[in-house]
């Protein structure tokens, strides 16, 4: 699945694809079996009440990805009746390497049991058009799968993956397996049905089969080391988008195993959600007699421009809604019936920490606040007058509620994890602080369940979201629950806004025009950073936290900021990060010659110039010397060429390292034995570090000896 464009997204969403667009398999292991996939749907057996562990959260049900990356799109279908929802459901079972997923139907009423009507298949990622080079990669990002029910509410289409190919299957409601329909000699991206139901219409993008012939031909006689070069993946050139799509379609039921091409009334039906799939598409809400709600932004081709919501009336009047509620920050936006007005959700609160309903008729003047969460609400669909919503708190894992959208009630529809409601998970605080330059933002501080009254605890600190259910953090690899539960205090951080938002407007078309002001003397860096001392601060204010045993973690931007915070402080004892690094001979190389080409448009200095001045502040390899709590570094095999500067000078004269590459993983790691076996070793790590406890297990003895043997070499 290629998503061709990346404009819907925020500051820190952009960094990390970004970074995946430098750093970015099929699994290597086989389909899981039918016996380790029996548990997919959730029984009716209850865990006794335990501590959490890492094998708990590796093994989540999941409902759409994890991580709330931000797309605009919901994993849940609900049916043209109003009266069932579907979605994909999946679980990771890292003894295998491998998911389990299904196919999943649920009818919106409390008695309802959930029906498995198909099963199988691989895991769907994200393949992104980088926004720097115009090249295609791979991300590790789970794509969202939203089913597509057929208009009499019989079957449902999806998209499902096996032996490396995504293509389009339906499925019966009331059946038990699919059927596949398309034969792509490519990846589908997106489905439909036609309007009266007797089609299935897909789009693919079958030209990426000439652009690999064409690498292949150019193998015979050499690539040519141009702007598709990216080194840290090797020497085959990446390949440049956009590429067309490409509309076909199977008529139902099928006589041929071959597809046609689509229609152009048939390409209408799938451009009505297929684009918006792909792209994300601007919030909008329509009523009755042409009454409307949407999003305008003041100045529509500056980047950061407010953003303000409009109306029309039955008389078709537009109005500019001027209440402070109103502005940027509104995420999702349903017609109300019962009320005649537009239902909005908007983030409100210290640093945008609760979700607030409100109510606006186009025409009046203010809105009315409606109710309000701390919790996460994604992918909600309108339901009549309720919301069916994938809900999240921070010790709840995601499962899907009807929401009263007056009161704020609930009833669980469906929870694909009832196991953790008898598992002891840690206590939680939310925390609220300002940086030096007065950006409000907030976090949670995590304790032992059953922490002693009066210790003083280690802490460990995650980045940089911190909003519904406290898992792994940025690209799950730092698994919270399940360290408090070994007795460590864990802060979950939320970023700032970044910094150029603390300027006066400028001309910025897109975010790359305000980036240089951001890398400017290190100005965004020294905002998250700030900010993160400042919540450190907050949380020892409790006092509750040891000051001299303090770990650090950072995955993507949270890296980058890990490593400015060991540079310009002296706060961490031990650290363990997923990406690295940003260093004077590497940085601007391994990118390959567009990354150089952007990377300078943002302020950095060329290759040739040694420029000490602007590498100092960042540079893990440049002050080596200085950084001295050990570092653990867990790096993808396509990002690890990067890290050998630091790696090297942390070997020759600085901290005590060690660092793993797992192969055929990319900048959100998704296999699932690499994830289960990051959380262990972070725990781990940190234990070893800051408790000076390890695990007895004898297969875990040489990992100590190393460790110990680290601990001699160890610098004062």
């Amino acid at each position: 699945m290629i998503a061709m464009a990346l404009a819907c997204m925020n500051y820190r969403a952009r960094l990390l694809i970004v970074g995946i667009g430098l750093f970015l398999g099929n699994v290597c292991g086989t389909p899981a079996m039918a016996s380790q996939c029996a548990d997919l749907l959730p029984g009716l057996r209850q865990d006794v009440a335990r501590a959490v562990t890492a094998g708990d959260i590796a093994k989540l049900r999941d409902i759409g990805p994890i991580g709330g990356m931000p797309t605009g799109q919901s994993p849940l279908a609900l049916s043209p009746d109003g009266r069932s929802i579907a979605f994909i459901l999946t679980r990771a079972h890292p003894e295998t390497n491998s998911y389990c997923q299904g196919l999943v139907v649920v009818d919106l009423r409390p008695d309802s049991v959930a029906r498995l009507v198909d099963q199988g298949g691989e895991l769907i990622r994200v393949t992104f058009q980088s926004e720097q080079r115009g090249l295609l990669t791979d991300t590790g990002i789970a794509a969202i799968n939203q089913p597509r029910w057929s208009p009499d509410g019989t079957q449902i289409a999806y998209l499902r993956k096996d032996r490396g190919r995504t293509q389009a299957w339906r499925a019966s409601v009331h059946g038990t397996s699919g059927t596949q329909v398309s034969h792509s000699p490519v990846d589908v991206e997106a489905v439909a049905w036609s309007d009266d139901g007797t089609a299935l219409i897909y789009a693919n993008r079958p030209s990426l089969i000439e652009e690999n012939a064409k690498l292949d031909r150019e193998s015979l006689t050499g690539y040519l080391f141009d702007d598709r070069a990216m080194p840290i993946y090797g020497d085959r050139p990446m390949i440049r988008g956009p590429l067309p799509l490409h509309y076909a379609a199977t008529d139902i039921p099928s006589t041929s195993s071959s597809d046609r091409s689509a229609t152009p009334a048939e390409r209408t039906a799938l451009d009505r959600i297929g684009p918006g799939m792909l792209l994300g598409r601007p919030l909008a809400a329509s009523g009755p007699a042409g009454v409307e709600a949407w999003l305008k932004a003041e100045v529509p081709d500056r980047y950061l421009s407010p953003i303000r919501l409009w109306g029309k009336d039955r008389l078709g009047r537009e109005w500019q809604c001027q209440h402070s509620s109103c502005s940027d920050g509104i995420i999702g936006m349903w017609w109300s019936a019962k009320h005649g007005a537009v239902r909005y959700l908007r983030r409100d609160g210290n640093g945008g920490s609760r979700l607030t309903f409100y109510l606006w008729t186009p025409g009046h003047a203010a809105p009315r606040k409606m109710w309000g969460t701390d919790g996460l609400l994604t992918g909600c669909l309108p339901a009549e007058d309720r919301l069916i919503c994938a809900q999240e708190g921070s010790t709840q894992p995601r499962r899907i509620v009807a929401l009263d959208a007056d009161t704020g009630r609930s009833s669980v529809i469906f929870d694909p994890n009832p196991e953790f409601q008898h598992l002891q998970m840690g206590k939680v605080q939310r925390l609220y602080w300002k940086n030096p330059l007065g950006f409000e933002t907030f976090g949670d501080l995590v304790l032992p369940a059953n922490y002693p009254v009066g210790a003083k605890l280690p802490l460990i600190v995650v980045q940089y979201r911190t909003r519904g259910f406290l898992r792994g953090s940025i690209g799950d690899e730092y698994p919270i629950h399940a360290f408090a539960a070994q007795g460590f205090a864990v802060l979950s951080v939320e970023s700032p806004p970044f910094f150029a938002t603390s300027l006066k407007q400028g001309n910025w078309r897109t975010w790359k025009d305000a980036e240089s002001e951001n890398v400017k003397g290190w100005r965004e860096r020294h905002n998250v950073a700030s900010s993160i001392v400042a919540g450190i601060e907050t949380a020892m204010a409790t006092g509750v936290i040891d000051p001299k045993r303090i770990g650090l973690t950072g995955l993507s931007d949270g890296s980058t900021t890990a490593w400015y915070l060991l540079i310009n402080t002296d706060l961490f004892a031990a650290t363990s990060v997923s990406t690295c690094c940003a260093d004077p001979k590497t940085d601007l190389i391994m990118g390959g010659p567009a990354w150089e080409k952007e990377r300078r448009r943002f302020g950095y200095p060329a290759p040739t110039n040694d420029n000490p001045a602007f590498w100092q502040p960042i540079s893990p390899a440049m002050n080596a010397a200085r950084i001295k709590g050990p570092v653990l570094m867990q790096l993808a095999s396509d990002e690890y060429l990067r890290a050998l500067e630091a790696y090297t000078a942390f070997r020759e004269i600085g901290p005590p390292v060690e660092m793993f590459l797992f192969p055929g993983d990319h900048h959100i790691k998704w296999q699932p034995a690499h994830r289960m076996a990051i959380y262990a070793r972070n725990i781990d790590w940190f234990n070893f570090w800051l408790r000076d406890a390890v695990d007895l297990a004898p297969e875990k003895a040489a990992q100590y000896d190393r460790w110990r043997q680290l601990k001699l070499q160890r610098r004062p």
